[in-house]
């Protein structure tokens, strides 16, 4: 199959388009991660997480991180927790309205769901 000069410039834009959609979702991504990480840092101060489970976050965080920032190093770190935080603000604004039991649940899930993330990445580095 052969292109001309305008098939060309389409695939090469498609491309480009393509590499900067990647980039978004990895700060979109990331920028999820830093949110429960965050989450799980309040749920501790509001007695809903352990120690533990902070600490638990924090090696979780760590590897998160360090995945998406070498996967795209062109990611605005800064800007991405910025993000991150102000989305953790409102999930617990939402939250309030449902009292501990739903907050507890919130909690756990975040808590859930960055764990599974550092897992999955783990088990992709050693081939898994």
């Amino acid at each position: 199959m052969r292109l001309g000069t305008a098939g060309w410039l389409v695939a090469g834009f498609v491309m480009v388009m393509s590499q900067g959609a990647l980039a978004s979702n990895l700060s979109i991504s990331l920028k999820n991660y830093y949110a429960e990480y965050e989450v799980a840092l309040q749920c501790q101060l509001q007695n809903q997480l352990s120690v533990e489970d902070t600490e638990a976050a924090k090696k979780a965080i760590a590897k998160v991180e360090a995945y998406y920032l070498k996967r795209d190093s062109k990611i605005k770190k800064d800007h991405v927790l910025k993000q991150a935080i102000a989305d953790k603000n409102e999930g617990f604004r939402i939250m309030a309205r449902s009292g501990d039991d739903g907050l507890r649940a919130y909690c756990r899930q975040a808590l859930h769901d960055l764990l599974t993330k550092a897992d999955d990445i783990s088990q992709v580095a050693s081939g898994q």
